[in-house]
């Protein structure tokens, strides 16, 4: 397996949520715990960033063991935690080969994804996939983490995705609900009552 850091961008706003949607209840935990508790699981040696601008978070993240960055800035957009988190990864082990960038709000994601789609990595871009569906976590190699520091303003690596559309990869996952982020409150209620069934 290629070493691989990890970055769990932590930091947005939640303005459609309507308050911070990643401390929010999902089947009685906070839902950053889930992925938090992902990554504690693979038991990984290799550096694990958490970026963030929730110190509730950056607690849970060094009560963990993790690397917590702070990000007071959530208004300037995601390209400002990737680079965060970035700089975090490269200081802590300079040998890297890529970085799995993960998001807080997909409490649906199961551990054995992860550890398929860090397994399956063999260079480029590895992102997850259900039939014509695209989401997260994304890996990129470490050729593509400068073009990645050099964003601006709310736009990811979808950007650096589409142009090197020739190298990017996708693992198709099991489960759509894995890919499922959460934007609304109401998306939490109605999973939960579709499992109660």
């Amino acid at each position: 397996m290629m070493r691989l850091g990890i970055v769990l961008l932590a930091a947005g706003a939640g303005k459609r949520f309507g308050g911070n949607k990643l401390t929010a209840q999902v089947h009685g935990k906070p839902m950053y715990l889930w992925a938090m508790e992902n990554i504690e699981e693979m038991k990984t040696e290799l550096p694990a960033v958490v970026v963030t601008g929730t110190p509730e978070i950056v607690s849970a993240a060094e009560a963990k063991g993790m690397i917590a960055i702070f990000n007071g800035q959530p208004e300037l957009g995601i390209s400002l935690s990737i680079r965060l988190g970035i700089e975090a990864v490269i200081q802590e082990d300079r040998k890297v080969d890529g970085i799995l960038f993960m998001v807080c709000d997909q409490p649906w994601l199961e551990k054995t994804t992860l550890v398929r789609l860090m397994s399956e990595f063999d260079g480029g871009i590895l992102a997850l996939s259900y039939g014509e569906r695209r989401g997260n976590p994304v890996i990129f190699s470490r050729e593509y983490l400068k073009e990645l520091s050099e964003l601006s303003g709310d736009i990811g690596g979808r950007q650096v995705m589409a142009r090197h559309r020739e190298n990017v990869r996708f693992l198709e996952v099991n489960d759509e609900k894995e890919l499922q982020d959460i934007d609304k409150r109401e998306q939490i209620e109605v999973i939960e009552r579709q499992e109660e069934i």
